[in-house]
């Protein structure tokens, strides 16, 4: 196993810029779907992009890319968790909105 590489702070400081600039287009491009896009794509187009810049934080901030086996799998068992938590609440509103 190598040594980690080491970045200067004018390198990480570059590759944050470069980020946050994405993120903030990507931001203008969830806002411009949302108002410009027909009804059925407005809602799912936003949610991509949403996908998208979370992606971006987690390769890019978190360094998942370069991280270690057990850091990926801890990253992946919170994705998991976080499709249970999201799919137990989708049940519990749809149940509600069936029973009215």
């Amino acid at each position: 196993m190598s040594a980690p590489r080491s970045l200067s702070a004018r390198a990480i400081g570059r590759r944050g810029l470069v980020v946050w600039a994405l993120l903030l287009a990507l931001l203008a491009l969830g806002l411009l779907a949302a108002r410009l896009l027909p009804e059925p794509l407005a809602g799912a187009v936003p949610f991509g992009i949403a996908a998208t810049q979370a992606g971006l934080v987690a390769v890019l901030f978190m360094r998942l890319g370069r991280a270690d086996a057990l850091i990926r799998l801890a990253a992946a068992c919170g994705l998991f968790w976080l499709a249970i938590l999201f799919t137990l609440t989708l049940a519990d509103t749809l149940s509600r909105l069936l029973n009215t």
